[in-house]
């Protein structure tokens, strides 16, 4: 009973934390998630300050020790890939779909930026994108990377709304080749939707490259905004959130396999105590 208890209880500890962090309690009921580390961050003092305080013998504390490490090791280790984990699979992927709107059929030459600043998966109604008028603009060792969308009826009297990427064209010529697009050299002609950049730490560069394209090709662009060229949106949010869940199960697998490793060396060293 003991070593079971050692070996499931420590990877129950890890399972719910890295969940908690990862997903959607994270993203709706954040204050829920932190009492839920928070609950197994005590039970991880309180085996601690157990172990510290059984000190009969040596035999006697020893699987209190195994637990109050692994449990301390479990719950870390959680916290910190749950965290990574969320900040680069999932929190993008719950804002596109529950905070922000799915606008459908839009024809960029009848709509603005400023009447869809609330927009994070776009379908665009004849979209393509006018690589004659892409810019890269470097900053910083990274190549931001802008190109127009349109309707493919020719000059629009604003361009609001561009497919990004970073590191995907050179600043030099417009040879954008981001998203769907750059799969090959050629342009997919069923890419026509875009996901609402949120990065908050590029949006500044591509603003900067935007205007760069808009002294370069002599165009305006009142309210940019900027989009991750894709095929279906939505087919593309599933893919991000399945690596999400990929890596929570490889992480609990892995987890798993460590916890039998240590369990039996435990045992062995159990066994060579007086």
């Amino acid at each position: 009973m003991v070593v079971f208890s050692n070996l499931v209880i420590p990877w129950c500890a890890f399972s719910v934390v890295f969940w908690a962090l990862s997903f959607s309690l994270r993203f709706s009921h954040p204050i829920i998630a932190g009492l839920v580390v928070l609950t197994f961050v005590l039970t991880a003092g309180i085996s601690t300050f157990a172990a510290s305080r059984w000190s009969n013998s040596e035999r006697a504390a020893h699987w209190y020790h195994y637990f109050a490490v692994s449990m301390l090791l479990s719950v870390f280790a959680a916290g910190l890939l749950g965290s990574l984990n969320y900040r680069y699979t999932m929190e993008d992927a719950y804002t596109l779909m529950m905070d922000l709107k799915f606008y459908k059929d839009v024809d960029v030459g009848q709509m603005k930026g400023q009447q869809m600043m609330d927009a994070g998966l776009v379908d665009f109604d004849h979209g393509t994108l006018d690589l004659r008028k892409s810019l890269g603009f470097r900053d910083g060792g990274n190549t931001y990377c802008v190109a127009p969308i349109t309707n493919g009826e020719g000059s629009l009297p604003v361009y609001d709304f561009w497919a990004v990427g970073v590191n995907c064209c050179s600043s030099t010529r417009p040879d954008f080749e981001c998203g769907e697009f750059g799969a090959s050299q050629y342009s997919n002609p069923k890419a026509r939707a875009g996901l609402r950049l949120l990065s908050a730490d590029d949006r500044p560069h591509f603003k900067l490259a935007v205007q760069s394209a808009e002294a370069t090709f002599n165009l305006r662009a009142a309210h940019p905004l900027f989009f991750e060229w894709v095929e279906d949106p939505v087919d593309e949010l599933t893919k991000r959130r399945s690596q999400g869940y990929q890596f929570f199960l490889f992480c609990m697998l892995a987890h798993f396999s460590l916890s039998v490793a240590g369990v039996t060396a435990s045992i062995f060293k159990y066994a060579q105590l007086d």
